[in-house]
């Protein structure tokens, strides 16, 4: 029997290269005429090879390929590109084996990047580890591959090292994480199933617990990328993330990086992600306990008294485009997830903050001629209008 399967698998291979060779011979053949509009014109071709021009070929590939052409229906291949391309024709589908035995399969360079990770790891090689971590969250770019990575013994690996001593690994893994989650609800439930969520929250909840001294900027990134991919779009995930007091450690974040100098991007990442998650839709309830979370001051926090809201205002003080825009538009989203949150906006003197903000952009606007800051304009007139119809309405 095993004799007998051995020769079947032989037999399969060989079928498989002979198609292989056969179809880089249409292509190579093809490309010599289809290419072209017209047929080669034979006579002309003898005329050339006759005057000495043309010279024979020596090489065995070159023969080969010289075969394919004279062996080759040209007018026929000619014919039907024309009608390939009037639409009156299909073209033909290329045999999904064929392709895998001439390029390799999307699955079998997946398999390679998991070892290599494997392999890295087990030789203890932190900067070929970093390499072929970066390896393989391009290959789960593909969201076909980043639901394959579990069941290929990606995973696994990848969730353990996001507890590794280097910052640069763990950054790496991180990475990985957030690409394989994005916009997939498959791999965020296979990743809510390893428990992954307080791992990815770690490195921003060390950085708040030493006020950003010393934060590294790359590893924080790639922490709050990680978590908004798992984050975003499910429900369950929206849950735990309640569940294991994610917004009091975001609220608290927040408050502690609206007090500290420089950080810009992560600035910029965390009060965007704060934005994006108050007007999840996938759980109502989850996402009305988020909102209610963040109108209240942090546990950590309650000696400042300081909430979502007031954090922002402070934010809305650095003299940067983006942070103001992406904190304008958070403000926004908050009164569209909970028209109440006006009251609190209003107590912590929002109105003013924002008519500065309004100020400076119009003034970029005319003295630098800097259309960027248009967007900032406009969302801060459209909250200043809400807030003083609210005002209005209490008089």
């Amino acid at each position: 029997l095993k004799l007998a399967r051995d020769s079947m698998a032989s037999t399969r291979r060989a079928k498989m290269l002979q198609q292989a060779l056969l179809f880089l011979l249409l292509v190579l053949s093809a490309s010599c005429q289809l290419i072209l509009d017209d047929v080669v014109d034979e006579n002309a071709g003898n005329a050339l090879k006759d005057a000495g021009l043309v010279k024979e070929a020596t090489d065995p590939l070159t023969k080969t390929l010289q075969w394919a052409v004279d062996n080759s229906d040209l007018e026929g291949m000619a014919a039907r590109a024309q009608r390939i391309r009037e639409g009156k024709e299909e073209p033909m589908k290329l045999d999904r084996e064929v392709m895998d035995a001439i390029f390799g399969s999307k699955v079998s360079y997946l398999q390679k990047s998991v070892d290599w990770v494997k392999e890295s790891l087990a030789a203890g090689d932190e900067e070929k580890l970093v390499e072929a971590l970066e390896n393989l969250e391009e290959q789960v770019t593909d969201i076909d591959n980043a639901n394959d990575l579990d069941n290929l013994g990606g995973v696994e690996p990848v969730v353990g090292l996001l507890s590794h001593p280097s910052n640069p690994v763990r950054t790496a893994a991180l990475w990985v994480i957030g690409t394989a989650a994005q916009s997939n609800p498959s791999a965020q439930a296979m990743l809510l199933n390893y428990r992954v969520l307080p791992k990815l929250m770690v490195p921003l909840n060390d950085a708040t617990a030493n006020a950003m001294v010393g934060a590294d900027p790359k590893l924080l990134a790639k922490s709050l990328y990680a978590v908004s991919t798992f984050l975003r779009g499910c429900g369950e995930c929206l849950e735990s993330f309640l569940a294991q007091n994610g917004a009091d450690h975001l609220s608290t974040m927040l408050a502690v990086v609206s007090r500290s100098e420089g950080l810009l991007p992560i600035k910029r990442k965390l009060v965007a992600l704060v934005g994006d998650l108050v007007l999840e839709e996938v759980a109502p309830t989850a996402t009305a306990a988020l909102v209610k979370h963040f109108a209240q001051p942090s546990p950590a926090l309650q000696a400042s008294q300081d909430t979502v809201t007031t954090s922002i205002a402070r934010l809305l003080a650095f003299d940067d485009r983006e942070l103001a825009e992406k904190s304008l538009q958070t403000l926004v989203n908050i009164i569209s997830a909970d028209p109440n949150s006006t009251a609190e906006m209003l107590g912590a003197g929002l109105p003013e903050i924002v008519q500065v903000v309004v100020e400076k952009a119009v003034e970029r606007m005319r003295s630098e001629d800097d259309t960027a800051w248009e967007e900032s304009m406009m969302l801060g007139r459209q909250l200043l209008e809400t807030l003083r119809n609210q005002t209005r309405n209490e008089m």
